[in-house]
């Protein structure tokens, strides 16, 4: 008898319950099919109704204008990489598994974890894992290549109660998606999906790019709209392009515009907990303490949109973090006990 895993595939699904998460995914797909249909209904309207650019009649004669229509399409442009990028990214554990760290490294992870204590009685079973890599970058959990180092790096992180996945520093359930997220911020609707450690970056874009878009927007919209709205204030006759402004169209850009004003507050929010080094759970659960994973706003900046300050605006994976290294700093080791309970995993 070995002291191998035995590894015990999972159950297979009935149909019932694969129809189930068919129609979840359907369902919350339905927020990302809305953002997606308003964001081409305000380009098309932007493009074609306000600044009418296939009307030779109403060509762009101002160096202005080209600058406006070009800094409208550069920035709604990467407003849709930003966003598809951040629906499609996932920071779960699963598709995250522990990357390849140096001994130092793990070692310096385990002694600043010795006060934590396993969630699950498998503790056993963690210090038998097996953390050697395929070449397909999939984690072996038969191979006895493993040292004891990489035992006790493995035994260090506890596993979840309801997904059974591990459970690093900074990672939370969601419901939601149904598994563990590392670094997790929240599970937005809009992108049906949960903005946590490897998309919060394209998250962060996606929201200073629709603020810079809908200014754009509104600097060309919000004059016809507020003719429209308030007739009795414009004095004479409207314009023809008042005149193919429809009721609907007026009320779509008085909901982006609305956006746009929510969204100054959010990107506010959510840049004030980057330099905090906390997300939005973490912020609930340290009220009014210093978040422990903090080295200063240059480093809690850089941690989120990487050293190169050329790419910090572009939607490009600068992530320096893997969601397995925390370390916390010396004055705050000691909150670390799970008994004090003020920084929970």
């Amino acid at each position: 008898m070995t002291d191998r895993m035995v590894y015990r595939p999972a159950p297979m699904r009935s149909r019932f319950i694969k129809a189930v998460c068919l129609i979840k995914r359907l369902v919350l797909g339905l927020p990302v099919l809305f953002v997606l249909s308003l964001i081409t209904f305000d380009w098309h309207f932007f493009t074609f109704t306000v600044v009418g650019i296939h009307d030779p009649a109403r060509a762009l004669y101002s160096i202005s204008d080209w600058l406006l229509v070009a800094l409208f399409h550069v920035s709604l442009s990467l407003l849709l990489v930003s966003y598809i990028r951040c629906v499609i990214t996932s920071s779960a554990v699963r598709l995250n598994p522990i990357p390849d760290l140096d001994f130092a490294t793990r070692m310096q992870l385990i002694d600043t974890t010795k006060t934590r204590t396993s969630r699950v009685s498998g503790k056993e079973e963690a210090g038998r894992m097996r953390n050697t890599r395929n070449s397909n970058g999939s984690t072996d959990l038969t191979s006895n290549s493993m040292h004891d180092d990489d035992a006790a790096y493995c035994e260090q992180f506890p596993r979840c109660r309801r997904c059974h996945q591990l459970k690093p520093r900074r990672a939370h359930h969601c419901s939601v998606c149904g598994e563990c997220i590392l670094k997790m911020d929240h599970h937005c609707p809009w992108l049906g999906n949960c903005v946590g450690l490897r998309n919060y970056k394209y998250f962060l874009l996606f929201i200073f790019y629709a603020v810079m878009t809908i200014g754009i927007y509104a600097v060309r919209v919000f004059p016809i709209v507020y003719a429209l709205l308030n007739p009795s204030s414009v004095r004479g006759q409207r314009s023809d392009l008042h005149r193919k402004v429809s009721g609907l169209e007026a009320i779509v850009c008085v909901i982006t515009m609305s956006f746009g004003v929510t969204l100054i507050f959010f990107l506010g929010f959510h840049l004030v907990l980057v330099l905090m080094a906390k997300t939005t759970i973490e912020l609930a659960e340290m009220h009014g303490i210093r978040s422990p994973y903090s080295q200063g706003y240059q480093k809690n900046w850089e941690a989120v949109f990487g050293k190169t300050r050329l790419l910090w605006c572009l939607p490009i994976d600068t992530l320096q973090e893997t969601g397995y290294d925390y370390v916390l700093n010396d004055r705050d080791t000691a909150l670390s006990d799970p008994e004090i309970g003020a920084f929970r995993i």
